[in-house]
């Protein structure tokens, strides 16, 4: 497993796109591996968010998964919510591999700031 961790935050990069439409205030991540069945769903995404991303706050966005497409949209209706979810998007798959490898060391306090998500 060690020897994956190094090269996993690229993997993760080239499994999902994510496009960026400030216009539209839409985000678009699409997985690029097929995956058999449902790719996500709403509340997974908002704990991907949380967990990953440090999403402390209820932030409003219409998320709809196309499981066909396997195009994952979130819709924002402001521009400042939109750039929050931006901003933690830049980061998301090097901190869920640190967030990894942190337990993988025993060190579990990087898991006890996640907040509550089985609200």
């Amino acid at each position: 497993m060690e020897d994956i961790i190094p090269s996993l935050k690229s993997m993760l990069r080239e499994a999902i796109d994510i496009k960026i439409n400030a216009l539209n205030l839409t985000i678009s991540m699409t997985v690029k591996n097929d995956i058999e069945g449902i790719v996500a769903d709403s509340e997974e995404i908002i704990v991907m968010l949380k967990m990953y991303g440090g999403l402390r706050e209820e932030i409003p966005m219409e998320i709809n998964v196309d499981n066909v497409t396997q195009i994952i949209t979130l819709k924002f209706q402001n521009e400042e919510d939109f750039k929050k979810i931006e901003k933690i998007l830049e980061t998301l798959f090097d901190n869920a591999v640190d967030l990894l490898v942190q337990t993988m060391d025993g060190d579990f306090n990087c898991i006890r700031d996640i907040p509550n998500i089985d609200d």
